[in-house]
């Protein structure tokens, strides 16, 4: 017989189905490429959007992308900065650090400095503007079809508005190391103290294009592992305080 409405098991069934829901959706958008697994992401901080078992689900695209092969990346920084990587840097990690939705970061060194070179996949423009096209017509059939039991707000053409804004920002380097040294620049004048408490990474703009980025390699921790941060003896309380501070 059905669940009464409302009880404790059907609530437990309703978030089982979305948790599954919500892995499916995670390996759908793997294997839609890039852009979807950007999309994701994006998605992935709007709990005003989707239900919370989503919002986990996606949350792990920010982790788990698939790398491209290093001979690609070289090539791609060869094309960028008109010379190969050993020329350029006196190491070059040939195993990526980390591989995100939009580009694959490598380590290396330059005399004596740690860095981190950021490559952007191939193809991300093209891609975008085929893959966003069809989104928009699917964000138009949203607006007119989707239900909202749920309560929410959603005006998805909007939604899609502001994706598309973001998408065609990241992938620009040279935006990304521009905001970095307006992130530090306008610490360092107008938050003195506050600016002794944060860490922004160096970048080097004459080794940066629109799909190449090299900074600074600082080591860090996420902060959602709390484990690992406790572990290290720092005080939680104060990266709450600064973090909000910073923001």
């Amino acid at each position: 017989s059905r669940m009464p409405e409302g009880t404790e098991e059907e609530q437990l069934a309703k978030r089982a189905a979305r948790k599954e829901l919500g892995a499916s959706l995670r390996r759908t958008l793997l294997k839609l490429g890039p852009t979807f697994i950007k999309i994701g992401q994006l998605l992935s901080t709007r709990i005003d959007i989707l239900p919370r078992e989503y919002i986990e689900e996606l949350a792990q695209l920010q982790d788990n992308c698939p790398k491209f092969p290093t001979s690609i990346a070289k090539q791609i920084i060869l094309e960028e900065l008109g010379r190969p990587v050993e020329e350029i840097f006196d190491t070059f990690d040939e195993i990526p650090l980390a591989a995100a939705s939009l580009g694959q970061v490598h380590r290396a060194t330059k005399n004596g400095n740690q860095l981190a070179v950021k490559i952007q996949r191939r193809g991300l423009r093209e891609l975008f503007k085929a893959d966003l096209s069809n989104l928009k017509l699917l964000a138009t059939l949203l607006d007119k079809f989707d239900p909202k039991y749920d309560g929410a707000d959603r005006n998805w053409g909007n939604i899609f508005q502001e994706t598309e804004r973001l998408l065609y920002q990241e992938i620009d380097y040279t935006l990304e190391a521009q905001n970095a040294r307006r992130f530090d620049e306008n610490f360092k004048t107008q938050n003195p103290e506050l600016y002794t408490r944060i860490k922004v990474p160096g970048t080097y703009p004459n080794m940066t294009t629109e799909k190449v980025l090299v900074m600074e390699y600082v080591p860090g921790v996420k902060i959602t592992d709390t484990e690992m941060i406790e572990a290290m003896g720092v005080d939680t309380t104060m990266i709450s305080k600064v973090s909000a501070e910073s923001y």
